[in-house]
């Protein structure tokens, strides 16, 4: 499913959970059941899932009070609305709440998401925060991990720049991890932008804009991932 675009793995195991998914005729409730989609008959919902004949990589400068996610129940704008391109199976990778802009990759390749996305995996996320002020140096604190409740939320590198914006670095991304830190640090984001995942910056592309990625690109994700498992 995961492959296919049709959602991230954790939400393919939950659907699978839930009755959702049969294989040649039979629900499945086991996430991990060993199936082969050139000859196995694989539905969701009643309808066949198939894997894409073209993977498809695009890049997008998300604006701010833009849903991350494909469709909104809410009807508010989201990510896929500035997206022409209507291939099947393309969804938005990793999160970027609704305040935040800047890069979103969107792609209908499963297990490209899978790896960039996964804490195992570390895929680097990079962020440039305005603050209301000069940053301190307790920001530091954000390398060596801060506890709210039963979580542990740690930035991997933090970087003053002039005047009031850092720059932060994750290797998971928690939700909103870069906000809460900064909250319980005694700041607020005035704005928060992703400008890199992995080896792909944002660079060159005004706020909404888009482009597809090069092979060039789309390689040297992968081979970051590789690195990694």
């Amino acid at each position: 499913m995961a492959r296919a675009g049709l959602a991230s793995r954790r939400e393919a195991k939950a659907l699978i959970e839930k009755g959702l998914v049969k294989v040649n005729g039979k629900v499945v409730s086991e996430p991990f059941f060993q199936v082969n989609p050139e000859n196995d008959l694989i539905e969701f919902k009643d309808r066949r899932i198939k894997i894409p004949e073209e993977w498809t990589y695009i890049i997008l400068n998300k604006p701010r009070e833009v849903i991350t996610t494909v469709r909104d129940e809410l009807g508010r704008e989201t990510v896929m609305d500035f997206i022409p391109c209507k291939k099947k199976g393309l969804v938005p990778v990793g999160r970027l709440d609704e305040e935040s802009e800047g890069l979103i990759l969107i792609t209908n390749d499963g297990d490209l998401a899978h790896g960039l996305t996964h804490p195992s995996f570390e895929i680097e996320k990079e962020y440039e925060v305005t603050l209301p002020r000069s940053p301190g140096k307790e920001l530091k604190k954000m390398e060596e991990g801060i506890r709210i409740g039963n979580e542990h939320l740690k930035a991997s590198r933090v970087v003053t720049k002039k005047g009031n914006k850092v720059i932060v670095t994750l290797k998971e991304g928690k939700n909103r991890e870069i906000r809460r830190m900064l909250g319980m640090l005694g700041y607020r984001a005035e704005r928060l932008k992703r400008v890199r995942i992995g080896n792909l910056r944002l660079s060159g592309l005004k706020t909404g804009e888009w482009r597809e990625l090069t092979e060039k690109e789309v390689s040297k994700l992968k081979g970051i991932i590789c690195g990694k498992d």
